[in-house]
């Protein structure tokens, strides 16, 4: 946790530096594609910020040092939201509320991200609460249950990867992203590879990894990839291994598959994306499913 608060205060003086900066909105929901399970909403708001300098190390100018901090919420839940039965699920119910640093260094074919996420599950995450509000703000008689969802608890991760991009042609490149994360909510490693094409800029101010455009030209391009992920440790499905709080809780499917394609739209002050995910089962017991997001951000 101090280190936590460290970071978060280091960042802070790092802004007396910075030249480009912007605020996102992405809303993630499984109701794009007319389903509710499983990951069935996420909202994340990120703040990026340009790092002319970070520890007293200059940039060059073909890489770029930017931060990222994010403040989400995450919710999830059984195929079977009205039972009471923990025998008819076929994952718990949890949400996870959390805030994370990230740092980036960006070249024009390399990239490497480190960061580091805290945050709390069980009712404190507020993740039930926002569901049952929104069910009753669009009138659904019925909400979910939340009935043994997975207990208070706060979590840590460090998440570190690196990404290696090939120039394909004027319009078209592949990305390789190699990620790993290490602590109590999620402890895994994957690979996923995209394929970029359209109207992009150069690696270190591309959206395609998130990077301030500074002075670059507009961006509209897809993204068409392939993930897989093998699992060690999710939390929010087969709880701590600190600790029994949890009442119900599942095996996890250790392999994972996830296909994304989606869109972006980027000008001088806007960002606009759209994307669906589709991944195939997280426990023994569940199906595949698949979610849409739609960010929006300003530069300023």
């Amino acid at each position: 946790m101090r280190l936590f608060f460290f970071i978060i205060s280091l960042s802070g003086l790092q802004l007396l530096w910075c030249q480009t900066s912007s605020l996102e909105l992405k809303i993630s929901n499984d109701k794009f594609v007319l389903q509710d399970r499983y990951y069935t909403n996420g909202l994340h708001l990120t703040y990026r910020q340009h790092l002319p300098k970070f520890l007293g190390v200059n940039t060059t100018a073909d890489e770029k040092l930017q931060l990222n901090v994010t403040l989400g919420n995450e919710t999830y839940t059984p195929s079977n939201l009205y039972a009471f039965d923990t025998a008819e699920f076929d994952r718990p119910y949890a949400g996870w509320l959390f805030g994370a640093v990230e740092l980036a260094k960006i070249k024009t074919k390399t990239a490497l991200f480190l960061s580091l996420e805290v945050g709390v599950t069980g009712e404190e995450s507020l993740s039930g609460a926002l569901q049952t509000g929104f069910h009753d703000l669009v009138g659904i008689e019925s909400n979910p249950t939340w009935f043994q969802e997975i207990a208070f608890k706060w979590l840590v991760n460090l998440k570190a990867s690196k990404v290696h991009a090939f120039k394909l042609g004027e319009s078209a490149r592949l990305q390789n992203q190699v990620q790993g994360s290490l602590g109590s909510k999620d402890t895994y490693l994957a690979n996923e590879v995209s394929l970029v094409f359209g109207k992009f800029n150069a690696l270190q101010n591309s959206y395609s990894l998130g990077a301030l455009a500074g002075g670059s030209r507009h961006e509209l391009f897809g993204v068409l990839a392939a993930s897989y992920t093998y699992v060690f440790l999710n939390t929010l499905i087969e709880g701590s291994p600190f600790n029994d709080r949890d009442v119900f809780t599942t095996d996890i499917q250790n392999q994972v598959l996830r296909l994304k394609a989606g869109g972006v739209l980027r000008t001088k002050r806007c960002v606009f994306k759209l994307e669906y995910i589709f991944n195939t089962k997280e426990t023994p017991e569940s199906e595949a499913h698949a979610f849409g997001a739609f960010t929006v951000g300003f530069n300023f």
